[in-house]
């Protein structure tokens, strides 16, 4: 159980450092828009800090990420 979470962290982490590097955003930037410290935006990129659903939220609004983008790595497609 505590690798699936593990692993859950860092394909969530490494989709929201790609959503923030596509918008050229620094994580100072990312802090600015959503109110989550640098520090802890950096330790959810590298998988290292769980987090409340409302801080996903705060990021992927801050990013303007779809959830289904965020999610695509969970719920592979079919085709």
């Amino acid at each position: 159980m505590e690798n699936d979470t593990k692993e859950i962290l860092l394909k969530l982490g490494q989709t929201l450092r790609k959503a923030r590097n596509q918008k050229k955003l620094t994580l100072l930037e990312l802090e600015v828009l959503t109110g989550i410290s640098e520090g802890d935006i950096s330790k959810i990129e590298n998988g290292k800090k769980n987090f409340a659903v409302t801080t996903l939220i705060k990021l992927i609004q801050g990013l303007d990420l779809p959830l289904s983008e965020l999610l695509a790595d969970f719920f592979p497609s079919k085709k």
